[in-house]
């Protein structure tokens, strides 16, 4: 009698249910938070997707536009080739003109093909002279003596072992090195530098950087 004094019918059973509502909940949890993970999991696999597809199709447009650049050289070529062959056949007159030539000026005339002499500036390295100290950014340099090879338009000149722009616009810079040492690394730069300098801006910038 003293045990089930001021216990009411009932009471143990509430209590067992409040009891089992606690796992209940959780499962709930693990549940919710499971679906949350998923999702957020499949949405970063499709955003990954589409951005490898973009990378893909922008690395296929570049291969693309990078084919197209070396056709139009070779086709440059070979003409030009053409044109110094027909120069040196024994039949030539100087008033004639190769057949490429005709071609291209016929296909310009009906508009399908635009022609723009673009221009051009080679710098050949002079055997004749010996490599020079030079000092950039307080760092020894060699410097390598350059003479001019072919050249095409007046917008780029030779000045000393530079590259003088006359011209504003955008153009394509190429470099090669032959390297001989098999001992130490090795590498050379190709350095732009302004003549008027505006505010805090470097006078001289590094237009790009190779080391093999």
């Amino acid at each position: 009698m003293a045990v089930l004094a001021g216990v009411k019918p009932g009471t143990g059973q509430r209590t067992g249910e409040g009891r089992l509502s606690w796992p209940v909940f959780l499962l709930t949890l693990a549940a919710v938070t499971s679906s949350s993970l998923s999702a957020l999991s499949l949405y970063q696999l499709v955003a990954l997707r589409a951005e490898v597809e973009g990378l893909r199709s922008e690395v296929c447009r570049r291969r693309e536009e990078g084919q197209e650049a070396k056709h139009a050289g070779q086709t440059e070529s070979i003409s030009q080739r053409s044109s110094q062959e027909s120069l040196h056949q024994p039949g030539h007159r100087p008033g004639s003109q190769p057949a490429v030539t005709l071609m291209r000026r016929r296909r310009l005339a009906s508009g399908s093909e635009p022609l723009v002499a673009q221009p051009c500036l080679q710098l050949l390295a002079n055997n004749s002279r010996k490599t020079f100290r030079k000092e950039y950014n307080s760092e020894p340099h060699t410097g390598i003596p350059w003479q001019a090879g072919l050249r095409r338009g007046s917008a780029l000149e030779e000045d000393g072992d530079s590259m003088l722009v006359r011209e504003e616009g955008f153009y394509f810079v190429y470099s090669q090195v032959y390297y001989m040492d098999s001992t130490f690394a090795m590498g050379h730069v190709v350095i732009r530098r302004k003549r008027n300098v505006v505010g805090d801006e470097p006078q001289y910038v590094i237009l790009f950087r190779c080391i093999q």
